[in-house]
């Protein structure tokens, strides 16, 4: 191997481990950049002696606001954690409505179905040349790994996706049972 060739793979690597970075930063970016929250909670003690908190200073009575004390409130967890999952869910569904429709309509399948082949076999391939392209011996073994949990799922989420035959199954034992019970109904 020539000097010139094995600097030309690092820099290959580089540019694919910067590539992935950024990649990696966009998707994760919009998640983790939570704004914190700043609340003013106003307080004072009223004529019976009993303290009182508010977030708005309106609801004050003008004879209490000279013995107002204030306080910035910044946002709790829990608040944070459901941003987290908004942003998320948001994310998700704008990537949903951006590649539905990309999937072609494969005959004897559903439309569902049809979507989970074609993104699998996409993930497939990505796998596949990540594997023989790669010089590392955990990026492959990861990618192996991968590519077996890939096989292993595709056929579970095709049969239990919509219009897959699970759904048909439970549809032919709901027309079963309505049978059923209209028999029932006509026995005297």
């Amino acid at each position: 191997m020539t000097p010139g060739s094995k600097q030309g793979n690092n820099q290959s690597r580089w540019i694919l481990a910067i590539w992935l970075l950024a990649v990696t930063v966009s998707l994760v970016m919009p998640l983790a950049s939570i704004e914190a929250l700043a609340t003013t909670m106003y307080s004072y003690v009223d004529e019976q002696g009993t303290p009182v908190i508010t977030d708005n200073f309106n609801t004050i009575p003008e004879r209490y606001r000279a013995r107002v004390r204030t306080t910035d409130q910044i946002s709790t967890a829990p608040q944070t954690a459901g941003t987290i999952q908004e942003r998320a869910s948001n994310l998700g569904s704008q990537l949903r409505n951006m590649v539905s429709g990309a999937a072609p309509n494969i005959s004897g399948l559903s439309p569902s179905q049809s979507e989970i082949l074609t993104y699998a076999g996409l993930a497939a391939i990505v796998l596949l040349v990540a594997m023989y392209l790669s010089k590392g011996q955990m990026v492959r073994l990861l990618a192996l790994w991968c590519l077996i949990m890939l096989g292993l799922a595709t056929p579970v989420l095709m049969y239990v996706s919509k219009d897959g035959p699970m759904d048909v199954m439970k549809y032919k034992a709901s027309q079963v049972e309505k049978q059923h019970q209209n028999r029932a109904q006509q026995i005297p």
